[in-house]
């Protein structure tokens, strides 16, 4: 009897302990690579910093600048590049647990991956050999710095992974996750800030995002920021010399966090071909955001444009379609694994996600919902 007890125990033990490594080694393993490296091209690029650390990026070629881009990044903050890059694989929730999964929900839900495929390919040459260029960099230090990689299967990459990382971040700012969050939660979407159209009143929504009463969410409706607003927007002012007494006068002020995949990264690029400024850029670019030189400046902020639409949708009675017009249409529907870290080990989590001819579709308790939003489906802001 008693050596009956220890065989099943060491046999329990022994699952356990193989279904440990399967749950910590899985990920990799599973997680799908490019099925195409860069092209291969010789790059040449000229690292040298100022007395601040900022990097000043020279080359004959701007593809040999977008090069030196992704190296400099790397020397200075490889570990959020990777942050970024595995977001643009649908890996992040390998690193960063539940926080992670939920951008990877996101990835698949806008199909990134999907619109990166379709139209990467078709962007001028000259564009193309930029994040081929960048990507190279990246790989060429992932490399040389072995040690500092901190998820397995994450390197090589390639523009197109660099692509898929623009198609899923690009639509944040202007406020696309004011209309995910709530979906998926299953609240009552956000008012949409500003003042009705004359003859179209909007019903009164609670102000969920606010938690404020009736009549002070009226007031702050007609701000995406609320009552604060002069402690959290974003602004930009242009101020011809007629106004400033002097030169023109470009004010940048853009409020992003001082670390992550939507920080500024300061630095200074310059080409034989044409490039030639002071800017800053976010992980994952291979050419800055914001700039200028001594003919040009200009620079972007966050904002709320009406670019983002949502549609109720009536499904059939198995919920595996929906009316449109005077039609049912099947709706669109893809499984897809979550990988999320819990301590040592990822946990493998299935979820659905759902696309209908309007666009990507979130079922909750209120209904099944679809949402279109400006650049869906869409690479063009890269060239």
């Amino acid at each position: 009897m008693a050596n009956w007890f220890w065989r099943t125990g060491a046999m329990l033990l022994l699952v356990v302990l193989v279904a440990f490594i399967a749950l910590a080694t899985w990920e990799p393993l599973w997680a799908e690579r490019s099925d195409t490296l860069p092209p291969e091209a010789n790059y040449s690029a000229e690292i040298i910093r100022d007395e601040f650390g900022v990097p000043h990026i020279y080359g004959k070629r701007d593809r040999d600048v977008a090069y030196g881009v992704a190296v400099a990044h790397s020397e200075d903050d490889f570990s959020t590049l990777q942050d970024v890059i595995a977001m643009a694989r649908g890996r992040y929730g390998a690193i960063a647990g539940q926080e992670g999964a939920a951008v990877d929900y996101v990835y698949h839900l806008l199909d990134a991956r999907g619109t990166a495929e379709r139209h990467y390919p078709t962007m001028p040459a000259d564009t193309r050999a930029l994040f081929e260029a960048y990507a190279t960099g990246l790989n060429d230090y992932a490399e040389q710095n072995q040690d500092e990689i901190k998820l397995g299967n994450l390197f090589p990459v390639n523009g197109l992974d660099v692509a898929a990382g623009f198609a899923l971040r690009q639509p944040f700012f202007f406020g696309l996750n004011n209309v995910i969050e709530p979906l998926v939660a299953g609240d009552d979407l956000r008012r949409e800030y500003g003042p009705d159209i004359p003859g179209f009143p909007r019903e009164a929504t609670p102000d969920a995002a606010m938690g404020a009463s009736s009549a002070e969410g009226e007031k702050t409706a007609y701000s995406p920021f609320g009552k604060d607003a002069a402690h959290n927007g974003s602004n930009a002012f242009a101020i011809a010399p007629v106004k400033s007494g002097g030169p023109t006068i470009l004010v940048s002020n853009s409020h992003q966090p001082w670390r992550g995949g939507v920080a500024w990264y300061e630095l200074v690029v310059e080409s034989e071909e044409g490039w030639h400024y002071a800017g800053a850029n976010f992980p994952g670019s291979p050419f800055p955001f914001l700039g200028h030189n001594e003919d040009l400046g200009w620079t972007n902020t966050v904002n709320t444009p009406d670019m983002v639409d949502v549609y109720k949708l009536e499904l059939d009675e198995t919920g595996t379609r929906y009316r449109f017009g005077g039609d049912w249409r099947e709706l669109e529907t893809r499984e897809v694994t979550l990988p999320v870290r819990v301590g040592p080990v990822v946990l493998p989590i299935g979820r659905e996600v759902h696309c209908s001819v309007h666009g990507p579709v979130i079922i909750n308790d209120k209904g099944a919902f679809a949402f279109r939003y400006g650049g869906m489906d869409n690479l063009g802001q890269l060239d």
